[in-house]
């Protein structure tokens, strides 16, 4: 297997302080994004983050919008600068038009969403569904899964530095080294804190979320990619019950590594940690992906370990677990409905998760 190529599912960001240590162990993610970049722009060139701009990450659109774009956009605009519950009200209404059966009322999801969408709404039939307003909703769903992911962790951070704030002035107030407190920072506390603000999306939201996403992938003309990976373990048992189903057996476990649970916060301090780990120590992950899916060699996890050990302390940086799953046979593409040979070499699924 060529595995240093990582698909990230079914997230289409990655922007947090949990998702940058991936990095360390994938020489290349590839994210699916809902919306193409403006014509004639370069994603990475105008891009914000650094992962990008640096080819650790690389992003694609399955299904472009074309002259649709301005128009989903503007809707996407209006939905994050409003400051009432409508992000949540039209999450909701889109994750029901993509589960429920399809009627012809005129109060349906579907209804809704296409007078919403400016379009007539579309009898129900199988004749007369409309595949691009299925694809406007998945691609509504997941861009609106962004702005909410991405308002959580945003309000997170802010009472994180709300706090912080009112510690210094209580250490000042009491005549204590402010200073000295801030050489103390431990990311995995601030990391802790972080996580226990933040609401995490319910298995119901990643299912629908996941099904929006696997709408892109079908559509699009894509690569297949030999890893796969995702921070969702309620997005991996999706697939692997599927796969348990198709092959009638499950899924070989192929060993587990640890990773950092942070690599920092910010996107340009985790890049900083992260760029300097791949420089000393790259081609230690690239021994421990080639190993794969052999059974990994104790020696070499243990390298591993201590690689991690010196760049990121665990006291300091805490440790997730990745779970390596060998799906024999079987590109996970082709299970969940592209076109594709009914054997292949398989892929790996790397599923990331808070140590128990």
């Amino acid at each position: 297997m060529n595995l240093q190529d990582t698909l990230y599912f079914p997230g289409t960001a990655i922007a947090s302080g949990s998702q940058y240590p991936l990095y360390l162990l994938c020489p290349t993610l590839h994210v699916l994004q809902p919306v193409e970049p403006e014509e004639g722009a370069d994603a990475a060139a105008g891009s914000a983050d650094l992962f990008i701009n640096h080819g650790f990450c690389q992003v694609h659109t399955p299904c472009p919008l074309g002259p649709d774009r301005k128009r989903f956009l503007r809707l996407i605009d209006d939905i994050g600068e409003r400051k009432d519950d409508y992000a949540a009200q039209l999450s909701s209404l889109t994750m029901a038009a993509m589960t429920a059966p399809r009627q012809q009322d005129e109060d349906t999801p579907q209804a809704i969403l296409s007078s919403l969408l400016g379009r007539p709404n579309r009898k129900s039939d199988k004749e007369k569904e409309d595949p691009e307003q299925d694809l406007w909703q998945a691609r509504l769903v997941l861009k609106i899964g962004e702005i909410l992911d991405r308002e959580e962790e945003e309000i997170a951070r802010d009472l994180l530095a709300l706090d912080e704030d009112e510690h210094s002035l209580f250490l000042r107030l009491h005549g204590e080294d402010v200073g000295a407190a801030d050489e103390d920072d431990n990311p995995l506390a601030d990391l802790i804190d972080l996580k226990a603000r933040v609401r995490q999306p319910a298995a119901g939201i990643i299912k629908n979320r996941f099904r929006a996403w696997k709408q892109l992938l079908v559509n699009g003309n894509l690569p297949d990619w030999p890893i796969w990976a995702t921070h969702w373990p309620d997005a991996a048992e999706i697939i692997l019950e599927a796969y348990e189903r198709r092959r009638g057996q499950a899924a070989l476990p192929a060993g587990a590594l640890s990773l950092p649970a942070t690599a920092g916060l910010t996107g340009d301090e985790a890049f900083a940690a992260v760029a300097a780990f791949r420089e000393e120590h790259g081609p230690l992950a690239g021994e421990l992906l080639a190993t794969l899916p052999a059974p990994l060699p104790a020696a070499l996890v243990a390298r591993w370990q201590t690689a991690l050990e010196q760049h990121f302390p665990a006291d300091q940086f805490g440790r997730t677990a990745v779970a390596i799953h060998h799906l024999a046979g079987l590109n996970i593409s082709t299970l969940l409905g592209k076109p594709g040979p009914d054997e292949d070499q398989g892929t790996l699924l790397l599923v990331i998760a808070d140590l128990a």
